[in-house]
């Protein structure tokens, strides 16, 4: 709302001229009434101010939409080249709280609201789950085959000691 100069309302011109438009108001609805009660151009009267109030009407209203989207386009460009002016990240550090924000945080909700399929997808597509199952396979499939090898020439040597003793040979192999 626009404030008013209270001291300007009381100048004596303002006054003259606002009594001047309040008198010539007053004459006017004083002629309208009297010329209304004419017996021919009293109804005449009637349909033409009817018709100018219909026409007034709809010009006020079809203007007052055009002067709210003139505001509307105002307002947002205005805040547009406010807002270019402006560090917003500087004036969130200086003039919000984070720590009370976050204090104020339901940590529940906030987990409620993410997609954990989504994000372990993602964690797995960043994770090269068949390499690392290569690996894993190759080194074990090592392993057991040198566990294998060594058991086999154990079991060899067992054997060759059975063999040996059954036939009497000595160890260096006479």
């Amino acid at each position: 709302m626009v404030a008013i100069d209270v001291d300007l309302l009381k100048n004596p011109v303002v006054a003259a001229a606002v009594g001047t438009a309040a008198m010539a108001v007053d004459a006017a609805g004083a002629a309208y009434r009297v010329a209304e009660k004419l017996p021919v151009f009293g109804p005449l009267m009637r349909r033409g101010v009817t018709s100018l109030s219909e026409r007034g009407d709809r010009w006020v209203t079809e203007s007052a939409d055009q002067f709210k989207a003139l505001v509307a386009t105002v307002a947002v460009q205005l805040v547009d080249l406010v807002l270019d002016e402006l560090d917003l990240n500087a004036l969130v550090r200086e003039r919000v709280d984070i720590d009370a924000m976050a204090a104020d945080l339901d940590i529940e909700a906030v987990i409620n609201r993410v997609d954990l399929i989504a994000l372990a997808d993602r964690v797995i597509e960043g994770v090269d789950l068949p390499a690392i199952i290569r690996e894993s396979t190759n080194s074990m499939t090592s392993e057991v085959m040198t566990d294998v090898r060594t058991q086999g020439e154990r079991a060899d040597d067992v054997v060759s000691g059975i063999v040996d003793r059954m036939l009497g040979r000595d160890r260096d192999g006479r």
